[in-house]
């Protein structure tokens, strides 16, 4: 019983042992030799494959990826350790990013090959935006390739509807096509004011605010004064027809409603104050009371004194329009104008209020252009009028007579300028050197342009340069045409043509990685290494990494075991 139970206990030991013993080797030797697209190992794991591999886990090996690769972090060579769910990280070999093409732009980077995070940044030309409208931008390098294709592309013109014509009115400029910035200045006839605002401008959702009309000043009625009231829907100006409801703070004499007829109220309300409703409802004054009652009678003709106002304040190039009276009560309300030409800041109606004018407005002077001023900055108006009067806050655009250019061409619109309490600074222009043209641009050996060459280019403009196969392209694959002179052209690398003649007479093969392989580029690694038996005859190895430089490569040489020449 004793020996039965003794083997039990063995059988049971030894199959814990083999189960444990099982469950870690296969923890520790969970990798298997990793394959890597566009990368590879050192040789050595690859001859002795089953030497190596399984690797136990903690084990690390490092990789490097072919030229034209690069890991994920942009290095050349990479780290990988082997855990219990295999290779971390999991090796990867990414393509280096190719400069993109780009029209109507430039980049600031000449290199022409990019690795994995690192950024590009680029300009469109003048009159030409990046995808979000900016003259600028920078694409990024990442696994699956630019962040986004860089690109340039013509702005187009935002335009707004043309402006109808104005009924008893007018506005400056007028044009067929209005564009993106443009403003408008509307002018009534005489006898007829604006309703609405006198400058309007054009923005990429159309006209702000909308245009203005003119309305005879009969059919206007200014707000009504009201004393100890107010009106629920109070408004600067009233048109003919419009009724107001009276909300009074005491009492009231006269209807709740009134309606504006001919730019005048009709049924006129009037709000009772505390003098006047005391007095109303006050009894007839005793005899005795005579004496007090002169005494508030002078009191309330002094405080009656004290409401009314003076003649109404006089302005600089304005004047008061009307009404125009003997007195002006508490209450009582004045409209101010401008001179021809000037233009009116602040609130046009002015109030009587217990004997004080409420603030006034002021006329601010126009500018007048001074023709000797504009030759001496070489400048002409943009859009032809006949007076050249504008007013406070108009915009004002010029632009260069023939032959010369804006001093500021850095700011948006260098010739607009804007009158301001009547001066305005006028833009500068220079004369400018007539820019010289390129002739057709160079041709270049193994490559191409990749449109058809015109006989003739204007200063700025650029051309683009394709190479022949597996040729590289070295230097800027765009050239542009500044001063009459074309930039330098780029130049086209031939590649290395694979020669099984060479391999056999020097005893080596090609690492199966670059199997069917028979071109490289300029700059491209070549992996070669001995036959079986036979080692370098100068180096003893038996791997070599062999660079194609301008078209040539220099094999390695193996020779039999033995026969080696070490140095």
């Amino acid at each position: 019983m004793e020996r039965v139970m003794k083997m039990r206990f063995k059988c049971c030991f030894i199959f814990l042992v083999t189960v444990c013993s099982g469950k870690l080797f296969a923890e520790d030797t969970s990798c298997d030799l990793p394959q890597i697209e566009n990368g590879n190992l050192a040789q050595y794991y690859y001859s002795f494959k089953s030497y190596y591999f399984p690797m136990h886990k903690g084990k690390k090996l490092s990789y490097s990826c072919v030229v034209g690769y690069t890991t994920e972090s942009g290095t050349q060579e990479g780290r990988i350790t082997c855990t219990a769910k295999g290779w971390s990280p999991v090796p990867r070999c990414y393509r280096k990013c190719t400069k993109p093409l780009l029209e109507n732009g430039s980049f600031y980077s000449t290199e022409m090959d990019f690795k994995i995070h690192e950024k590009l940044q680029y300009k469109c030309n003048p009159g030409y935006h990046t995808p979000s409208g900016a003259t600028e931008d920078t694409v990024q390098c990442q696994p699956q390739g630019w962040s986004f294709q860089p690109s340039c592309t013509k702005k187009l013109g935002i335009t707004c509807s043309t402006l109808s014509e104005v009924a008893h009115g007018s506005f400056y400029p007028v044009k067929k096509i209005y564009e993106e910035g443009d403003v408008v200045h509307f002018f009534c006839d005489k006898h007829y004011s604006l309703t609405g605002f006198d400058l309007i401008q054009c923005y990429n959702f159309g006209w702000y605010p909308d245009p203005p009309v003119c309305e005879d000043v009969k059919n206007k009625c200014p707000p009504p004064p009201l004393p100890h009231g107010h009106i629920s829907t109070a408004r600067r100006t009233y048109h003919n027809g419009d009724k107001i409801h009276v909300q009074c703070t005491l009492g009231r004499r006269g209807s709740e409603e009134m309606q504006c007829e001919g730019g005048k109220w009709t049924s006129p309300s009037v709000c009772i104050g505390t003098v006047d409703k005391q007095e109303s409802e006050a009894s007839p004054p005793l005899e005795a009371d005579t004496e007090i009652r002169a005494s508030q009678t002078h009191h309330n003709e002094d405080m009656k004194m004290q409401q009314d106002c003076a003649s109404p304040p006089v302005i600089k190039n304005g004047g008061v329009l009307g009404p125009l009276l003997a007195s002006y009560k508490n209450g009582s309300w004045v409209e101010y104008g401008c001179q021809h030409y000037h233009f009116l800041d602040g609130p046009s109606t002015v109030y009587c209020d217990h004997g004080n004018w409420t603030e006034q407005p002021t006329c601010l002077e126009p500018c007048i252009l001074n023709v000797t001023d504009m030759d001496s900055n070489n400048l002409t108006l943009k859009w032809r009028r006949e007076e050249l009067i504008f007013l406070h806050g108009d915009l004002i655009e010029f632009e260069c007579k023939e032959g010369y250019g804006f001093l500021q061409t850095a700011i948006p619109s260098p010739g607009r300028t804007q009158c301001d309490h009547g001066r305005l600074k006028y833009p500068k222009c220079v004369i400018q050197a007539a820019a010289e043209k390129c002739g057709s641009p160079p041709s270049i050996a193994n490559g191409a342009l990749t449109l058809p060459a015109l006989p003739q280019y204007d200063t700025g403009s650029s051309v683009q340069y394709i190479c022949s196969d597996y040729h590289f392209l070295q230097g800027s694959e765009r050239i542009y045409c500044s001063e009459g002179q074309w930039t330098s052209p780029p130049v086209c690398i031939e590649p290395c043509t694979l020669s099984k003649t060479e391999m056999e007479k020097n005893n080596v093969l090609l690492q199966a990685f670059y199997a069917d392989q028979v071109y490289f580029y300029h700059g491209d690694y070549v992996g070669f290494y001995c036959k079986q038996n036979h080692f370098g005859a100068e180096s003893g190895t038996t791997l070599f990494q062999v660079q194609c430089n301008r078209g040539q490569l220099s094999y390695p040489r193996c020779v039999e075991r033995g026969k080696q020449v070490w140095t």
